[in-house]
């Protein structure tokens, strides 16, 4: 049976597994000075709308944030971001290491807020010096929690940094997902003219690795980044010297096909539609959802035994949630990927609703 662990389990989506072994004896410079970096560049400018955008490919998501946030902030600044956000749990101390400090929200489902994002910037610089100075406001999209972020919302964030001369970075590792979710308004044109940087991830949309860090340098702040990424890139040990396989793998998901689709929206947009189809088939089997979302992750609550079966068969995560009824059940969560199949999805809804009977 499928395991439903994660969206990086697999190796390379068609399109860009071809464009690794056609280009497979080209000799080509090292450390992304390639042309085929650069023209992948070009593509994701093309598509973002911004053709002044600066682009940079690293190798994962967590050195992309640290570029990202230190790029941003001064050594005694930090970003405010949700309590659960991915670099508060997930990456180590990744950020904290780069001398910088995570001011964190009491937002739930890692659903940044303006309401609470204000509480902890008047906590933050109610005492001068004293304290991390907040500099930046950071969430991704989609969340941990696979919240789709809707224009509204990310509208008010925006609105609510703008008034307080903070910038902007959303983390896209699910990028892809967030933008292809079946009835999102947010667009990924509306987020680059918004935000001053973001990711559009690679690692988990059907590629090897890679992830694009992308920054506007329309403001003071994106242009002092643009400067300082290249150096920052270096240090963290993220300058690959076969660079040109991101560009390669970028290049081909950014280019259209015959139908005059970009491979990067329909891998993600199929893994949503298995995923939404996954969880209609939980639901009707009786289970229920810890969240509702129309992106590639799916959270539901199950009970201990259910889990360690589902985990043991599926490959499903259990998730640090407490049982707000009691009841000491658990929350899993299940990923689609590009290469994810509706029969596969299918035989897991089957297996699951077997647990139930």
């Amino acid at each position: 049976m499928r395991r439903f662990t994660n969206d990086y389990s697999e190796g390379a989506a068609p399109e860009i597994l071809d464009a690794l072994i056609r280009t497979n004896t080209e000799q080509t410079p090292g450390y992304g000075d390639d042309g085929h970096c650069a023209h992948a560049a070009e593509l994701i400018c093309a598509e973002i709308g911004q053709l002044d955008a600066y682009v940079r490919f690293v190798p994962g998501g967590t050195v992309a944030n640290m570029l990202a946030i230190s790029a941003l902030t001064e050594d005694f600044e930090g970003p405010i971001c949700a309590a659960d956000a991915h670099p508060t749990i997930h990456e180590t101390g990744a950020i904290e290491a780069c001398g910088r400090r995570l001011l964190a929200t009491d937002d739930a489902f890692g659903v940044l807020t303006p309401e609470a994002a204000e509480i902890t910037y008047r906590h933050m610089t109610a005492t001068g010096c004293h304290t991390t100075r907040p500099a930046m406001i950071y969430f991704s999209n989609t969340t941990e929690f696979g919240h789709v972020y809707t224009r509204a919302e990310f509208d008010a964030l925006c609105d609510w940094a703008a008034g307080h001369d903070l910038a902007v970075y959303v983390d896209g590792a699910r990028m892809a997902s967030a933008c292809t979710a079946e009835g999102g308004d947010l667009t990924i044109q509306h987020i680059a003219e918004r935000a001053d940087a973001f990711t559009l991830g690679g690692t988990k949309n059907g590629m090897l690795f890679g992830e694009a860090l992308v920054v506007s340098p329309r403001s003071e702040r994106g242009r002092r980044a643009i400067e300082r990424i290249p150096y920052l890139t270096k240090r963290a040990g993220a300058m690959t010297a076969k660079g040109r396989l991101m560009g390669l793998m970028y290049e081909a998901a950014f280019t259209a096909t015959e139908e005059g689709e970009l491979p990067y929206w329909n891998y993600a947009r199929h893994a949503n539609t298995c995923a939404t189809r996954l969880a209609r088939g939980l639901v009707e089997a009786g289970f229920e959802p810890y969240i509702e979302t129309a992106g590639n992750q799916q959270f539901f609550w199950v009970t201990p035994e259910q889990a360690e079966t589902l985990a043991s068969t599926c490959g499903c995560e259990t998730q640090t949630v407490e049982d707000p009824t009691g009841a000491g059940r658990i929350v899993v969560r299940f990923v689609t990927s590009w290469a994810c199949s509706e029969a596969e999805v299918d035989e897991a809804v089957a297996f699951a609703a077997s647990l139930v009977a």
